[in-house]
This record gives C-alpha cells, sequence and structure tokens, in this order.
C-alpha cells in the first residue's frame, strides 16, 4: 500500500495532471458544439497524435483522454438542457430537462445533474478496488449469456413504451389503432435503423484511412441533425432562466439519487452497446423513481458512470473488457496495464472530476447569457454548418449519404412523438442476432453477403 501511495504521488506524475486539465478544458469546446461528440474529436486527435509518436507518451495521452471524457460526460449536460442534446445517451433526458427549463430552473437542472455526476465518480473510486476482485469473474459468467441479456435489455425497452392515444371511441378498433399508433411508430423505427445498422456494419461507404468514424454519420444523422432541424423549424426563445441562492437538496435525495443513476450507468458500462440512456430507463423504473429531482439527479449519475465507467473497465488488470467507444480508441497506446496505472487512472479521474465540477457553473452562466443574446435557432443553424462539412471531411460523400438516410430515420420518433431510444436498434439489433449466431443469415437476406 505505501508503494502504491508513493507512486500516486510522485512528482513525476504532475504533468498528467496537467494533460487532464487541458482534457477537461478542450470537453468545454466540444460540449458547445450539439452535434459533435467526443469520442470522434478524441480519435480523430489520436490519429493525428500517432504520426507523431515522439510528441505525446501514452500516459500523458491517456490522462488527456481522461480529462476529456471526464469532462464531457459533466458538463455536456448543459449545452444539452439549453441547445439540445445531441446523442444518444441524452435521449432520456430531452423531457424533463425541457420541461425545467420552461419553467425557468434550467440552472437547478444542471447543477442536480452535476451533483448526480459527482457521486458517480466517488462511487467509481471507492468501488475500484473491489471491481480488480470481482468483475473478472462476473465477466466470465456473463460472457455465454450476453446475446440473450441484450435481447432482454431490447424486449423491455420496446414493451416498456405505453401507448399514447387520448381520443376514445365507442368502436374497439378505433381505440386498438389509436393506442398503437405511436407504438407501431416505434417498432417500425427500431426495426429500419437496425437494418441500417447491418448495412453500416456490412458495406460501410466511409473511406479506409478513417474507417474508426464509419458509424459516426449515422449517429449524427439519428440524434444530431433531426433535434437541430426540429429547433430551426420552431422558431421560439428559451424563457428567462432564474439562479436559486440555494437548492431543495438533502443527503437521502443525493443517495437515492446516485444509487439509481450507478445502477443503470455500471449496466451500460459492462454491457455492450446499452448506453447511458437505455440504462437510466432501465434504473429509472427499477427503483421507482418519481421525484423530478431525483429523476434529473440520476440521469447526471448514470451518464457519468457509463462513460467514464466503461474507459475505467478497460485498465482493470486482467479483465481484457473493452466497452465504450473510447477504450477501442487508445487500444493501439496501451502496451500493458498494471494495478499501479490502473489506480494512477482513478486519481486522475477524480481530479478531473473535481475541475469539472467547478467549471460547471461559470459554463452554465455563459451558456445563459449566449442564449439571451443569440436566437435560439440560429445557434442551432450554425451548429448544423459545422457539422455536416465535418462529417464530409472525415467520411467522404458515402457518409453524406448514410448521414442522410440516419437522418430520415430519426425524425420519425420526433415527427410521430416516439422514444428516440428505439433508434438504438442500429446497434442493439445487428449486435444481439451476430452473438446469437443468426448475423450472416440476415445478411444474406438482405443481400449483403
Amino acid at each position: 500500500m505505501s508503494e502504491l501511495l508513493n507512486y500516486l504521488l510522485n512528482p513525476g506524475h504532475l504533468d498528467l495532471i496537467y494533460f487532464s486539465v487541458i482534457g477537461v478544458l478542450f470537453s468545454c469546446f466540444i460540449s458547445f458544439l450539439p452535434a459533435l461528440h467526443i469520442y470522434n474529436v478524441i480519435g480523430i486527435f489520436l490519429l493525428v497524435v500517432l504520426k507523431f509518436e515522439a510528441a505525446m507518451a501514452p500516459m500523458q495521452l491517456i490522462s488527456l483522454c481522461i480529462g476529456m471524457i471526464v469532462g464531457y460526460s459533466i458538463l455536456n449536460t448543459v449545452p444539452a438542457t439549453y441547445f439540445g442534446p445531441g446523442d444518444e445517451s441524452l435521449s432520456y433526458y430531452i423531457l424533463p430537462g425541457a420541461d425545467w427549463l420552461a419553467k425557468g430552473r434550467g440552472f437547478e437542472s444542471v447543477i442536480l445533474t452535476g451533483v448526480g455526476a459527482l457521486g458517480g465518480i466517488i462511487l467509481l473510486a471507492i468501488l475500484a478496488p473491489a471491481f480488480v476482485w470481482f468483475l473478472p469473474g462476473l465477466k466470465s459468467i456473463t460472457a455465454p449469456h450476453m446475446f440473450w441479456i441484450i435481447g432482454a435489455v431490447i424486449a423491455y425497452c420496446l414493451l416498456s413504451e405505453w401507448p399514447k392515444g387520448l381520443s376514445q371511441s365507442e368502436n374497439c378498433w378505433t381505440n386498438f389503432f389509436e393506442g398503437w399508433k405511436y407504438l407501431g411508430v416505434g417498432l417500425i423505427t427500431f426495426l429500419l435503423s437496425g437494418i441500417l445498422g447491418f448495412i453500416v456494419m456490412a458495406k460501410t461507404m466511409v473511406p479506409i484511412e478513417f474507417a474508426f468514424q464509419s458509424i459516426t454519420p449515422v449517429f449524427v444523422g439519428l440524434f444530431a441533425i433531426p433535434w437541430l432541424i426540429t429547433n430551426i423549424i420552431n422558431i421560439g426563445s428559451i424563457p428567462p432562466q432564474h439562479e436559486p441562492e440555494s437548492m431543495e437538496l438533502d443527503w437521502d435525495l443525493v443517495r437515492r439519487g446516485t444509487f439509481g443513476g450507478f445502477l443503470g450507468g455500471f449496466f451500460a458500462a459492462f454491457i455492450p452497446i446499452v448506453t447511458a440512456g437505455v440504462g437510466g430507463l432501465m434504473a429509472g423504473h427499477a427503483t421507482a423513481q418519481r421525484d423530478g429531482r431525483l429523476f434529473v439527479m440520476s440521469y447526471g449519475t448514470c451518464k457519468t458512470v457509463y462513460y467514464v465507467g466503461s474507459f475505467l473497465l478497460f485498465f482493470i488488470p486482467g479483465l481484457s473488457l473493452t466497452r465504450g467507444g473510447l477504450a477501442w480508441i487508445v487500444t493501439p497506446v496501451v502496451t500493458s496495464l498494471t494495478v499501479k496505472e490502473y489506480f494512477l487512472f482513478v486519481a486522475i479521474m477524480i481530479i478531473s472530476a473535481g475541475f469539472s465540477f467547478l467549471l460547471l457553473i461559470p459554463f452554465t452562466r455563459a451558456c445563459i447569457k449566449l442564449v439571451k443574446r443569440v436566437p435560439y435557432h440560429w445557434i442551432s443553424v450554425l451548429a448544423l454548418i459545422i457539422v455536416v462539412p465535418a462529417v464530409y471531411s472525415f467520411t467522404g460523400w458515402g457518409g453524406m449519404a448514410i448521414m442522410t438516410v440516419a437522418t430520415g430515420l430519426g425524425l420519425f420518433p420526433v415527427l410521430f412523438q416516439a422514444r428516440r431510444m428505439n433508434l438504438m436498434g442500429v446497434l442493439l439489433l445487428p449486435v444481439c442476432l451476430n452473438m446469437a449466431g443468426y448475423g450472416n443469415d440476415i445478411l444474406r437476406f438482405l443481400g449483403l453477403l
């Protein structure tokens, strides 16, 4: 233990703290652009760094990535609240965040989410030693059953959506079709997005040198652009926002919100393809969270544990578990993993979380000032102008074609008031069927093999 403490407190590791702080600051900029995901930025950045291997040591690069992912997981809730969500992990947060924003309580929503995120980091740090002990065994137990676990997740996500029909008729068939109108859109969205996932995975049109960005146009089209288009069409203004002097918060609320969010976030981090939105939905139902404050706080925990926890799992010695896009991105620069490096990761994670939380309030105030001075829809226009050329520059016309098709699918739930989470069928369905051994049969049926 003393040897480990000496290693963590070694002055020679101060440069790692500097790099993590730079990563947090950089995540502020990335968070401002609702259509730009941190995984895409880190992937491009790593591609540049690998051409100049002497420019940065592997652990310095890892520290920079830790700062980026911790900062992004805590700070991206701010632009998601005021400008709209840009990725799948925020799909669960849309309605509660918009409701608080409409009441002038966007600031409270952001702070509660930040408290939940900080609680999730603290729980990850507390449980970090236990992860080394029990996660290898948990992995060996669950690995043979992963396909039906993901299948159960899919079934729950589809079956847990309730009918939204309001009109009633004496004709039972009229009531039946009214109830299934929105559910049917959700099922069609899930199926079509799943077919798109099979096509993209089997016959990607992205240039080979940017193959690591092949999924980028899909997610930009499914989640980012539909929301930007909606913001542009629905020209409106954000109501005046109130910054309270104090907040209604107690330890019981923090405990319950953090616990529920941690369950969902860790489940999403450990199970492949499951994201924070799906994990948050399941955890919210499992823990019966009905208080709006609990919901918002648990979401902050869930999202942070998903992003940071999936990266943390990659560093556990002997686990060999690669979850989340960031773990796959940094794989080329990581040679061996030791217990010392694992706990150094945890220490940098805590420092990055503390610095990110300190930035949360000024970052929120900056966003509030921005939406006061700049019309809401013009921010979305600017984001759209940035993201479309960015997708073209890295994926070419093939990526643009994929993004266009994905945008059409992404508009389905927006126009017909279905769950946007059904769009995650683009990953859930292909991966589940591939794990079950039916992937090639589906590809042959679709004429892709």
